[in-house]
């Protein structure tokens, strides 16, 4: 696949330098044949859709991945890390989107972590607390260097996390999804501490889903899609609507089984509501959310990781309380104190990550039957009954192997997956809930699931789907709406949509 343009400055000589780089896991090609360079003084935003092989590339830069074809070279020399260790020891510092701060330390031994000052071999608290003090208002942060980290605002954290990486003495430095979690005042806040980290002579990686702030920090942006860079060009000179036509890769075979075109939502705005949220919140997560989930609805969440999705489906499931307005299940006031309540109330819940609601090590019957036992029996297990009620749901559901004693280890990602759903339907709910439900899944997988959250919408009941995939909300979805930095910023319904006008609202 040809480059389309490079227009990066020649003015300044590279400072890293990556050719012909090419990573595999297990035979899923991550990234191909792909070239890279970043200079001094210089902020490259990195765009792409999940899985285009942007956080592989700059996880080998950080020394994360090691094992990978191709070269690299930092100021001239080749490199190759066997260890983020070494990529630290070779100025090369990255800020995760999940923050490693320690909460319950000062913010003076966050920014110092694991080069702390001594004097006669004890920690040297004053020239420590003096020391973070200037080093956070050369950035322009000001705060107390004797506040504890887990007291701060996260965008607060997200600001002294970053003065620990360039105190640590990195000359690049990627930053994952800086931006997702932060309010406008703490983006704004965040770029000013960025230009000034530029204007030192640093490179900076700016990795994120949010276009608008690509193009509103970045010198250069670098575009990715299915493990290739596609092109880089000066953020100048490109705008939103011309990244993501680049980003979807309009009319090129990759397109296949992607929605590109536009999708008719056939909304049910007369059915009745089941699940009613009313200015929902959540503290640091979401605010003000208000929807409803009709009976025999598929509603789609979707938004960019970070945009508060996923803690809005644990408030739903009783997994997190909220800080702000409430629920109501068919028309009733619904107070969730656990998950326990929740499923009292209807509510079931396919977290984004299997391993947390099933037992690997045990066989697909027990994974089904453990939300039932209290029917099946209340004294003594009933594993005849409980693989009889198995057998139904991996027939009806299309599970291979068909076996109900096979461990669920052995089973594909999709399969488990069918069991993980087939787990609550042994007890019909009223509303599921399912985050990232296709994720990581191969396409005949992924239609499987298609067919099963239809037949289950056809069945009357109300389902949430939650995803930072498009082509999953708009493959299942009959209406659709968009968050964004923990709000809701617009819905669609009754009307056609496009994958790129997801990209666009989010």
């Amino acid at each position: 696949m040809p480059v389309e343009s490079v227009a990066v400055s020649e003015q300044a000589p590279a400072r890293l330098v990556m050719q012909g780089i090419s990573k595999s896991f297990g035979g899923v090609v991550a990234l191909r044949d792909v070239d890279f360079t970043l200079r001094p003084g210089e902020i490259h935003g990195l765009v792409g859709e999940n899985g285009a092989g942007k956080s592989t590339l700059m996880k080998i830069i950080a020394g994360v991945h090691t094992q990978y074809q191709g070269r690299m070279t930092i100021e001239g020399q080749d490199v190759h890390f066997r260890s983020a260790r070494d990529a630290l020891g070779a100025g090369i510092g990255m800020v995760h989107q999940e923050l490693s701060i320690i909460p319950d330390l000062t913010v003076a031994e966050n920014v110092y972590l694991g080069q702390q000052p001594t004097k006669r071999g004890m920690i040297d608290w004053r020239t420590m607390f003096s020391g973070a003090r200037e080093h956070l208002a050369s950035l322009g942060i000001d705060v107390d260097p004797r506040a504890r980290m887990g007291s701060l605002a996260i965008g607060l954290q997200q600001l002294i996390e970053l003065a620990r990486v360039l105190f640590s003495g990195a000359r690049i430095v990627i930053l994952d999804e800086p931006t997702s979690a932060l309010s406008p005042p703490e983006v704004h806040r965040l770029f000013e501490v960025l230009r000034a980290v530029r204007a030192s002579g640093r490179s900076i990686v700016f990795i994120s889903h949010f276009l608008d702030d690509i193009l509103a920090i970045s010198d250069t942006v670098t575009i990715f899609r299915n493990g290739r860079r596609i092109v880089t060009e000066a953020a100048a000179g490109i705008d939103k609507g011309w990244v993501i036509e680049r980003m979807i890769g309009r009319g090129h075979e990759d397109l296949e089984g992607s929605y590109t075109r536009a999708v008719a939502l056939d909304s049910k705005p007369a059915a009745p509501v089941v699940l009613a949220l009313r200015n929902l919140g959540v503290e640091r997560a979401f605010a003000d959310v208000s929807l409803d989930v009709r009976a025999g609805e598929v509603l789609g969440v979707y938004g960019f990781m970070g945009c508060g999705q996923i803690e809005l489906a644990r408030a739903m499931f009783g997994k997190v309380r909220p800080t702000a307005g409430h629920l109501e299940m068919e028309g009733k006031v619904l107070r969730l104190r656990n998950t326990a309540d929740a499923r009292r109330a209807g509510v079931a819940f396919v977290p984004e990550s299997r391993r947390a609601m099933l037992f690997y090590g045990e066989p697909v019957y027990k994974n089904m039957s453990i939300s039932i036992l209290g029917r099946i029996s209340r004294v003594w297990l009933k594993p005849a009954v409980e693989r009889n009620v198995a057998r139904r749901h991996a027939e009806s559901l299309s599970i291979r192997p068909p076996r109900v004693e096979t461990l669920l280890q052995s089973l594909s990602g999709g399969n488990q997956q069918k069991v993980a759903l087939a787990k609550w339907l042994t007890w019909p709910p009223k509303v599921l809930v399912l985050s990232e439900p296709t994720r990581g899944m191969d396409v005949g997988a992924k239609e499987d699931v298609v067919r099963i959250v239809r037949g289950l919408r056809e069945k009357g009941l109300g389902i949430v789907v939650m995803s930072t995939e498009p082509e999953t909300v708009l493959s299942l979805a009959d209406r659709i709406v968009v968050m964004k930095k923990g709000m809701i910023v617009c819905e669609f319904a009754g009307e056609t949509v496009s994958k790129d006008r997801l990209l666009e609202a989010a």
